[in-house]
């Protein structure tokens, strides 16, 4: 007696080929659009921590920690630099730290508002920058390049947002009136927005 082969082939067949269609046309939008970068941003790295303790979160504690010295090794050679106090304070709604320069001569530069983390494309591994007040209450990385409306949240940013940020460390700090041609800190955005994405709590 023969068998009789069950009639999978054909299902199995346009299966396939649906899936191929679907990944083909997937790949022509992401070839007309800039890549994107699934970010998230926290106030502080206890913060952040804590948030990778709930299942919901695609996070680490590692990735936290890891993230937060690349933001703080950012801030340290990108960080917004002024000529006097005052103006730091001015431009970041708060306490600004004193650096002494080589040649005896004191710059202002603000204090960390946050950081962010992402993923990025390519098999990169983890982006994360520094984040900083700005005069209108919003945050934004070294340069302002990209601003956000908080520092608690999920997004999805250009990938250029985690891109390298220009070394401030021997510029000629902030004058007031280079401040005021640029618009204030911030004011030019070139990033994406903030999605305000609760990652729950």
């Amino acid at each position: 007696m023969t068998r009789q082969t069950p009639p999978t082939r054909p299902r199995k067949r346009a299966r396939t080929a649906r899936v191929l269609l679907l990944g083909s046309a997937a790949f022509g939008l992401a070839a007309c659009q800039e890549d994107r970068v699934e970010a998230t941003v926290f106030p502080s790295v206890e913060e952040c921590r804590a948030l990778a303790e709930l299942p919901q979160n695609d996070f680490t504690v590692d990735d936290c920690a890891s993230g937060f010295a690349e933001a703080q090794e950012v801030h340290r050679e990108s960080a917004p630099r002024y000529e006097s106090q005052a103006l730091c304070e001015e431009q970041h709604g708060g306490e600004c730290a004193v650096e002494t320069r080589s040649d005896g001569s004191s710059i202002f530069l603000p204090l960390l508002a946050g950081y962010m983390i992402g993923n990025m494309m390519g098999g990169r591994g983890m982006g994360a920058k520094p984040l900083y007040r700005t005069p209108g209450g919003s945050f934004a990385t070294p340069g302002g390049g990209t601003v956000l409306s908080g520092n608690r949240g999920s997004t999805t940013l250009r990938s250029s947002s985690f891109g390298a940020s220009p070394n401030t460390r021997a510029a000629a700090p902030l004058s007031r009136a280079a401040v005021q041609s640029r618009g204030g800190f911030g004011a030019a955005r070139t990033g994406g927005g903030f999605g305000g994405r609760s990652f729950g709590g």
